[in-house]
This record gives structure tokens, C-alpha cells and sequence, in this order.
């Protein structure tokens, strides 16, 4: 697994969602997978309540870790990584795998066709936007499906 994308991939994914939510979701993987050696963090919840003072520790080591350059930054961020990959979104994890997949571009294609009809069904000021970016979603597709034809 290639360490730079999953480090771009958790960094787009916090500035999506938050780092907050992020680090509550690499935490609640990291621990379910058994943790690590290196990597201490702290249990997320008790007796399901919410430990904020320990998400927001988790999420500073989290981060720190993932723009940090040292040695032990990266090591600590090779032995988050299952955690990390478990948490992302499936879109974002299917990007991880290098080799993008038919099915994860009719995924793409398929959302960004539902946002174009929603835009053109309400009228949204956005709708030539969302057309443009639901053409571009089928016409990445285009080399995938050339490949396969030709291979057939």
C-alpha cells in the first residue's frame, strides 16, 4: 500500500468531514483491530458515553503523525494504516488499490448522475455544474471500456 496516498486520501476525507470524525473513526478501527505496539490511543467511548478529552488526544497524535517527517511518525503511520484504510469511505479505500476499477467508476458516475437529476429536478443554480461533472464521471469510463472491448 502506497503510505503518500493513504496520507492524501485521510487528509481530503478531514477536510471533508472534519478531523474530529476522522479520528473518531481511525480510533474506533484501530482498537477493534487489536491496536499496536507503537501507536497508543485512547479508548474513544465508556459505558458509551463519549470521551472527548481522549478524542481530541487521539486526534492530535493522528494528525501529527500523518504531516509529520520523522522516522517515528512514519512508523507509527505504517502501523495506523489497516486502522486507517478500515475507517475511510468506500469510494475513497477503492482509490487505494491503485488499479481503479470498473465498478468503482460506474459507483462515481452513478452519484454524480443522481446530484445532476436532483440540480435539474429542483432547479438549482448549480445545474450546468453538475451536468458537467456527471459527463466527466462517464467519460472516465471511456479508457476502461475501450480496454475491455478491445481485450474481448
Amino acid at each position: 500500500m502506497d503510505i503518500n496516498l493513504l496520507k492524501t486520501e485521510l487528509e481530503s476525507w478531514a477536510a471533508e468531514v472534519g478531523q474530529e470524525h476522522v479520528a473518531i473513526e481511525v480510533s474506533r478501527y484501530f482498537l477493534l483491530l487489536g491496536g499496536g505496539p507503537r501507536v497508543r490511543l485512547h479508548q474513544i467511548e465508556h459505558s458509551g458515553v463519549a470521551d472527548w478529552r481522549a478524542i481530541n488526544n487521539n486526534r492530535q497524535q493522528i494528525f501529527r503523525w500523518l504531516r509529520g517527517d520523522s522516522r517515528a511518525s512514519a512508523q507509527k503511520l505504517q502501523e495506523l494504516a489497516p486502522a486507517i484504510q478500515a475507517a475511510l469511505p468506500a469510494e475513497r479505500r477503492a482509490k487505494l488499490d491503485g488499479d481503479v476499477s470498473m465498478l468503482y467508476l460506474v459507483s462515481i458516475a452513478i452519484r454524480e448522475f443522481a446530484a445532476a437529476i436532483i440540480a435539474i429536478l429542483l432547479d438549482d443554480r448549480d445545474m450546468s455544474q453538475r451536468l458537467a461533472i456527471a459527463n466527466s464521471a462517464m467519460a472516465a469510463m471511456a479508457p476502461v471500456l475501450q480496454l475491455r472491448t478491445t481485450t474481448a
